[in-house]
């Protein structure tokens, strides 16, 4: 089947941010992101309530105008709450319910779909199928018949429909009529997504279950800007100046452990800056272990990084809906459901060189929910610090260079730069200057 291919149109423009605007959906607010024993669809439909204006899964419209998408994915943690993969089964937990929100945004913005309903009804010789003379055919049908009322009757009559199909078969007797009514949906779409963040993240524990992860995601222009900075070397305008980005982390252990994926963020330069938060579990105590698993999150948060850059997203989904019933002469009705599902979703993000990606901040804390120790680790990169590293690998390429060659030369700013605005002091969750 032909997948459409669909791209978000690259957007160059940067209109001046208002201070009474909507705050930014890419600046997280990480009050938001304790774990709670909630259902994690309640908790996500209760923090995209709490905006205002509202914010609705879809193309949403900010204050100037401008437009941002929203979508949500959701994944149960499957490992138990005591098994020594919990904490990794979170982390994928979360980047399954990244992917489902990423499928939504394919689904957006191009999706074929392909439908099929059929009704066959029969009555006499033309509903009696051709002669069964293998006798597995005859066995198999026999024990779906085992499942529906025939059993009862085949049973009072001392018939095993198993050992003996060709008896039981004469006990039926012949089809009266049958009926089988088919409904069949097909939904694919491909699209090539760039500059996708997990705005806000959840981590729900209800009791009884092991627990669930879920996501809002959010696509920009200036996401899409930054995305295209990693892949092209251009840069990006600068904006109103913040506090220094290691001073918008959180400290709080809970907040910290429910948080995933990359956030844009402004620094006290003006300049947006990715945060990509990795994690990672161990698989014991050992100091090797504990090692192991702080390299992971680093790893994890890096390819967070080249996730946004941009993928290709394909989604397929198959839906049957199906059911068919029989009548015999000697034995009533049979019902079988025939339905089926089948979901597939993929995420392909190439090799890619990134230069810049430092690291920020690593931490470890005990899960509340069963002391497990979540190993993190915090990333960043910018324009700025590509360029910088580009030009320390061609310093260091060139033994006879100095190290005034590390001294970046001046930059007049750009034109269409958005002008600096002062400190916004209403903190990370109002900042409606990062997208």
């Amino acid at each position: 089947m032909k997948k459409l291919m669909i791209a978000f149109a690259a957007v160059a423009a940067f209109e001046t941010v208002s201070a009474q605007e909507t705050a930014a959906p890419e600046a997280m607010s990480q009050e938001k992101c304790a774990i709670e024993e909630k259902d994690v669809d309640a908790m996500m439909h209760a923090y995209l309530s709490e905006k205002r204006p509202a914010w609705t899964p879809g193309l949403n419209t900010k204050a100037d105008g401008s437009k941002f998408f929203i979508s949500v994915g959701q994944a149960a943690i499957k490992a138990p709450r005591n098994h020594k993969n919990y904490i990794n089964s979170r982390v994928l937990a979360f980047n399954k319910a990244m992917l489902d929100a990423k499928a939504q945004m394919a689904e957006y913005l191009g999706a074929e779909i392909l439908t099929e309903t059929s009704r066959a009804i029969a009555e006499g010789a033309a509903a009696r199928p051709a002669p069964l003379t293998e006798t597995d055919q005859i066995a198999d049908k026999l024990k779906q018949l085992m499942i529906a009322k025939l059993n009862k009757k085949l049973a009072d009559e001392g018939i095993d429909p198993v050992a003996d199909p060709a008896k039981a078969k004469s006990a039926l007797g012949e089809i009266v009529n049958s009926d089988e009514m088919k409904k069949f949906a097909s939904v694919a779409a491909r699209a090539e997504m760039i500059g996708i963040q997990a705005c806000c993240s959840f981590e729900g524990t209800p009791a009884g279950k092991s627990g669930q992860i879920g996501v809002i995601a959010i696509w920009s222009p200036k996401l899409q800007a930054m995305a295209a900075s990693i892949l092209t070397g251009a840069p990006v305008p600068q904006v109103g100046a913040k506090v220094p980005v290691a001073q918008q982390i959180s400290s709080d252990p809970a907040t910290l452990i429910s948080t995933f994926g990359v956030q844009q963020k402004i620094d006290e330069s003006g300049d947006l800056v990715l945060v990509s938060f990795g994690q990672a579990g161990a698989a014991s105590e050992s100091d090797t272990s504990a090692e192991i698993a702080r390299d992971k999150a680093r790893v994890a948060a890096m390819a967070a990084l080249r996730e946004f850059a941009g993928e290709q997203v394909a989604v397929a989904t198959d839906v049957l809906n199906a059911e068919s019933t029989t009548e015999f002469e000697n034995a009533g009705e049979e019902y079988v459901d025939e339905s089926s599902y089948q979901k597939k979703i993929k995420a392909t993000a190439a090799r890619m060189n990134i230069s810049g990606i430092a690291p920020l901040k690593t931490y470890k804390f005990p899960h509340p929910i069963n002391g497990k120790t979540v190993y993190g680790c915090i990333v960043t990169w910018c324009p700025k610090q590509a360029g910088q590293a580009r030009m320390l690998k061609r310093t260091m390429a060139n033994p006879t260079a100095t190290s005034s060659a590390l001294r970046p030369k001046p930059v007049t700013p750009a034109a269409s730069a958005v002008p600096a605005r002062g400190f916004n002091a209403t903190g990370q969750g109002a900042d409606a200057d990062a997208f």
